[in-house]
């Protein structure tokens, strides 16, 4: 991928329309967070929800996990913009996710789950790493919703089909909200 190219995906994903259409304060308000969890963000691209989950995370961790280093030095050079000392990025080569079991409170996927090639062991290692009692939550494309935003009809996920791979993973199913026209929320709990 050239550079410009990969700015302005980095653009794109920062854009005020997305911040607009992901409203990630009001998502944030809906998860279960305390200070001193630790949580990881899968698929974190340049950090839309990482900085705001470090800034409520002040006394825990989050682990910004993406399979493209430029993300990953988006999200560095954001966190040292924000002296945010409490992130730590690690790059994934897709398949399996770079955490240790049992290290995480919670994790987060925000329109991510569609573009992973093998959906059930992405959250099969979402749980592994998880703690018990922690919780995933999962923002996805709605299957239904037309238009020009977002991945084709055909790449997206159904929501009934994330609780079958979230049953098949070991989560159970805590809370589910539309979000907007656009996008559903699953949060789910090990």
């Amino acid at each position: 991928m050239t550079e410009s190219t990969t700015a302005e995906r980095i653009q794109r994903l920062l854009s005020p329309e997305r911040r607009a259409r992901v409203d990630v304060p009001r998502i944030l308000s809906l998860l279960s967070l305390r200070p001193y969890l630790t949580v990881a963000d899968i698929g974190c691209g340049p950090g839309l929800f990482t900085l705001p989950l470090a800034k409520s995370l002040w006394d825990g961790k989050v682990y910004a996990v993406d399979v493209e280093e430029e993300m990953l030095e988006a999200v560095r050079t954001r966190a040292v913009k924000a002296r945010l000392g409490n992130i730590t990025t690690l790059k994934s080569d897709g398949a399996a996710l770079p955490l240790e079991p049992d290290t995480v409170d919670g994790a987060l996927l925000c329109c991510v789950l569609h573009e992973a090639a093998d959906k059930g062991a992405l959250l099969k290692g979402i749980v592994a790493a998880m703690k018990r009692g922690g919780w995933c939550a999962i923002i996805e494309w709605k299957k239904a919703t037309e238009g020009s935003e977002g991945p084709p009809q055909e790449h997206r996920i159904a929501e009934e089909d994330v609780l079958q791979l979230a049953k098949d993973a070991g989560l159970r199913l805590s809370m589910r909200r539309d979000l907007n026209s656009y996008h559903y929320l699953l949060v789910l709990i090990k």
